[in-house]
């Protein structure tokens, strides 16, 4: 949809563990405007971790 923005569903880093299978179907919390939630694979220093984005009309 052209009017989606991406923003973090939450503030935290989530260490890694697993496979993307790992992270695929679960459930939220519902939110008015939030059309999806998805988990981002992303590395620092420190190894590989998650961070939880949405998918808005805002």
């Amino acid at each position: 949809h052209p009017a989606s923005r991406l923003f973090p569903f939450c503030t935290g880093k989530y260490r890694w563990h697993g496979s993307a299978e790992t992270y695929t179907g679960r459930e939220v919390q519902d939110i008015p405007g939030v059309l999806a939630v998805f988990a981002e694979r992303r590395k620092d220093s420190f190894g590989p971790y998650v961070r939880l984005m949405s998918v808005t009309l805002n």
